[in-house]
């Protein structure tokens, strides 16, 4: 029986034991004499009393008390001699503890990488407030967001309880950077069926995500400094990938036959890599043309750049078959210079976080490399399930599914909005994927509606975020809205907001004819 606890030492009455406590008393008494010296008040060379002493002292058995003291010495808060009592090590003390005998100067805030300050310019603090509190919400119009009512979850289960069962020493050993093989092979059936794509299995690389994609692939081809070309208006999340890397954002504008590379040519003619989009270039949905393609590639060759082709939706094409990708030109050189990326992460949904990306044989060596250096590819049990989810054509039936219920969205979207918007807005139909943009009077805050939609329960993006600052040039202001994760419904509804809340921020109060596309 641990005897009742007598009145502490008074040079040690700051210590309070609480028995029935989640922790040990040894774990307590620990906890309570590191702050004690830390906070300055036990002092260095601070003379503590013996375990049999300090146990008599708080009423505990004495190998509590030669636990603690263990403890605090293996860690260097206490110096344990042979038959001395133990004496407080020359532990400095935290500013501003109590036994300080002088006020410690101020500490120094961490210092950031130049990769760290450059992403202030990219990512707005509203976007990273929403990530870092968690608000991973759908809806409408939020973008990049799946219908997950579409997946077919009972099979995606089997899928995945089937290969876990079946778990060899293959899967459990798996430590090939760019990936299990078995999903590289199923992904690359898959793009050349689809996209045209004419690559091997080595060329295959599985990512975390498009995201993880261009992340590698800034870190493999770009130096500081070095000049990228990027899709104007395009996407945050690239920005932000190559000014990580230390890059030259050079902006690239964006018609409706695709990248204007004639433009590009003249702004940055030796930029080392393109990051294009030429089945549905983000926002616009505007495709490359073929002549428009034949000539990336061939200021590709000249210049000894890489083309990283970012094939974002490019499967929900509404009017015919979806465009081929880069890599199924039949042009000499274009294996050598185009590294297609994809992701599963919009068409499955985000938090599965798989992507891929084919890249040149020349490059396979040395992107596997990086690789390995920086990080491994996503877990072999959902890389094998989603093989297994490939191979036996549920994705493929599940993308006739989504491309259906996608295009008959976007065209009850288009008519509601062309019934209830001002005449002063525009809405540009896209001919795929899930977004679609508002074009708003010159001289509109498209921040300041985005702001007021959200108020009201409704997502969107401002356009002039993903447009560069250019000096002289007139910025384009907008809505960009996803369409693709909500029933008919629930669009209708936001659509009405969403009109109301346009009309009162440009003080349109008259409608004008049906409009819908542009």
């Amino acid at each position: 029986m641990v005897p009742a606890p007598s009145a502490p030492h008074a040079a040690h009455a700051f210590l309070r034991l609480q028995r029935g406590a989640p922790a040990t008393l040894a774990a307590q008494l620990v906890e309570q004499l590191r702050r004690a010296v830390l906070d300055g008040v036990l002092q260095p060379d601070h003379l503590l009393p013996s375990s049999r002493e300090l146990a008599r002292e708080l009423g505990v058995s004495r190998n509590t008390a030669v636990a603690a003291y263990e403890a605090l010495a293996a860690d260097g808060t206490i110096v344990v001699r042979p038959r001395r009592a133990p004496v407080v090590a020359h532990v400095p003390a935290r500013a501003g503890g109590q036994g300080t005998a002088r006020a410690q100067p101020a500490a120094a805030p961490p210092r950031l990488s130049r990769s760290a300050r450059r992403l202030a310019a990219v990512v707005p603090p509203d976007r990273l407030d929403a990530l870092l509190g968690g608000r991973a919400r759908s809806r409408p119009f939020g973008v990049g967001l799946p219908d997950l009512e579409l997946l077919p979850w009972r099979i995606l289960e089997r899928c995945l309880a089937r290969r876990f069962r079946s778990m060899s020493a293959e899967g459990a050993l798996h430590h090939d950077p760019r990936g299990a093989p078995l999903l590289r092979r199923a992904v690359l059936h898959h793009v050349a069926v689809a996209r045209g794509v004419r690559a091997t299995v080595d060329q295959v690389f599985i990512t975390e995500g498009s995201q993880g994609a261009l992340d590698l692939c800034c870190r493999a081809l770009l130096d500081p400094g070095d000049a990228a070309w990027v899709e104007d208006p395009g996407p945050l999340a690239l920005h932000a990938a190559v000014r990580m890397a230390g890059a030259r954002l050079v902006p690239v504008p964006v018609d409706e036959d695709g990248l204007r590379v004639h433009v590009g040519a003249r702004r940055a003619p030796r930029a080392r890599v393109a990051f294009v989009s030429p089945a549905y270039a983000f926002p616009s949905g505007a495709r490359l043309t073929l002549p428009r393609r034949i000539e990336l590639l061939s200021w590709a060759g000249r210049a000894g750049a890489v083309v990283v082709e970012i094939d974002y939706e490019g499967e929900l094409r509404f009017d015919g078959s979806p465009l081929p990708s880069l890599l199924g030109l039949d042009i000499d050189g274009v294996n050598d210079r185009v590294i297609h990326v994809g992701t599963f992460s919009r068409s499955l949904f985000p938090g599965l976080r798989l992507g891929f990306m084919i890249v040149p044989p020349a490059l396979v060596r040395a992107v596997a490399q990086v690789r390995a250096a920086s990080t491994r590819s996503p877990p072999y049990l959902l890389q094998a399930a989603l093989a297994d989810f490939i191979d036996e054509g549920h994705f493929a039936r599940h993308l006739r599914k989504l491309k259906q219920a996608t295009r008959r969205r976007r065209d009850v979207l288009l008519a509601e909005l062309g019934l209830l918007l001002p005449g002063a807005v525009r809405a540009r139909a896209p001919a795929g994927g899930s977004v679609l943009t508002l074009d708003l009077p010159a001289g509109s805050d498209d921040v300041a509606v985005v702001q007021a939609l959200a108020a009201r329960g409704v997502d969107a993006l401002p356009l002039s975020r993903g447009v560069a600052r250019r000096a002289g040039a007139t910025r384009a202001t907008g809505l960009i809205l996803g369409f693709g994760a909500h029933a008919e419904p629930a669009l209708l509804e936001a659509a009405r907001t969403l009109a109301a809340v346009v009309s009162e921020a440009i003080g349109a109060g008259e409608r004008g004819p049906p409009r819908g596309v542009g």
